[in-house]
Protein backbone atom coordinates (compact mmCIF):
# COMPACT_ATOMS: atom_id res chain seq x y z
CA UNK A 1 0.00 0.00 0.00
CA UNK A 2 1.24 2.89 -0.97
CA UNK A 3 1.97 6.09 1.70
CA UNK A 4 2.54 10.06 1.24
CA UNK A 5 4.74 11.46 4.15
CA UNK A 6 4.25 15.52 4.50
CA UNK A 7 5.67 17.51 7.39
CA UNK A 8 3.75 19.81 9.19
CA UNK A 9 4.03 23.38 7.62
CA UNK A 10 2.11 25.27 10.09
CA UNK A 11 3.83 24.73 13.53
CA UNK A 12 2.93 22.87 17.04
CA UNK A 13 2.13 18.77 16.52
CA UNK A 14 -0.20 16.21 15.87
CA UNK A 15 -0.89 12.83 17.49
CA UNK A 16 -1.30 10.11 15.59
CA UNK A 17 -4.73 7.61 16.03
CA UNK A 18 -3.86 4.08 15.26
CA UNK A 19 -0.90 5.27 13.34
CA UNK A 20 -2.44 7.56 10.94
CA UNK A 21 -3.44 10.97 10.84
CA UNK A 22 -6.82 11.94 12.86
CA UNK A 23 -9.54 13.13 10.40
CA UNK A 24 -9.65 16.58 11.92
CA UNK A 25 -6.25 16.98 10.99
CA UNK A 26 -6.22 15.58 6.87
CA UNK A 27 -6.40 19.20 5.58
CA UNK A 28 -3.08 18.94 2.95
CA UNK A 29 -2.78 22.88 3.04
CA UNK A 30 -0.70 22.03 6.50
CA UNK A 31 1.59 19.84 5.03
CA UNK A 32 4.25 19.78 2.67
CA UNK A 33 4.78 16.49 0.61
CA UNK A 34 8.74 15.22 1.69
CA UNK A 35 8.48 11.56 0.33
CA UNK A 36 5.85 8.82 -0.88
CA UNK A 37 6.45 5.13 -0.30
CA UNK A 38 5.13 3.11 -3.52
CA UNK A 39 2.97 0.16 -3.56
CA UNK A 40 6.83 -1.99 -4.59
CA UNK A 41 8.06 -0.54 -1.10
CA UNK A 42 10.54 1.88 -2.46
CA UNK A 43 10.37 5.29 -0.89
CA UNK A 44 11.21 8.42 -3.05
CA UNK A 45 11.97 11.68 -1.87
CA UNK A 46 9.12 14.55 -3.37
CA UNK A 47 11.00 17.49 -2.49
CA UNK A 48 14.96 17.75 -3.08
CA UNK A 49 15.54 19.84 0.33
CA UNK A 50 13.74 16.98 2.73
CA UNK A 51 16.88 15.23 3.20
CA UNK A 52 18.37 18.05 4.29
CA UNK A 53 16.19 18.48 7.59
CA UNK A 54 16.99 17.35 11.07
CA UNK A 55 16.74 13.60 11.31
CA UNK A 56 14.42 14.65 14.17
CA UNK A 57 11.98 16.51 11.86
CA UNK A 58 8.49 14.57 12.38
CA UNK A 59 6.76 13.63 9.18
CA UNK A 60 2.92 12.28 9.32
CA UNK A 61 1.33 9.67 6.87
CA UNK A 62 -1.23 12.11 5.00
CA UNK A 63 -3.23 8.96 3.06
CA UNK A 64 -2.42 5.80 4.81
CA UNK A 65 -0.86 4.67 8.14
CA UNK A 66 3.03 5.07 9.12
CA UNK A 67 3.95 2.08 9.25
CA UNK A 68 7.17 2.72 11.32
CA UNK A 69 8.34 5.61 9.51
CA UNK A 70 7.30 9.02 11.92
CA UNK A 71 10.97 11.31 11.21
CA UNK A 72 13.10 12.21 8.11
CA UNK A 73 15.58 10.01 9.95
CA UNK A 74 13.28 7.02 9.29
CA UNK A 75 12.74 7.88 5.93
CA UNK A 76 16.55 7.87 5.61
CA UNK A 77 16.97 4.31 6.94
CA UNK A 78 14.49 2.95 5.09
CA UNK A 79 15.62 4.15 2.02
CA UNK A 80 19.07 2.04 3.06
CA UNK A 81 17.31 -1.05 3.17
CA UNK A 82 15.52 -0.68 -0.12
Amino acid sequence: MSTTFGILTSGGDIELENDCLPLSSKNEDYFEVVAIRRNNGSLVWMNVLAKFLPANTKVYPLDNSAQGIYTIGDVIEYKKTK
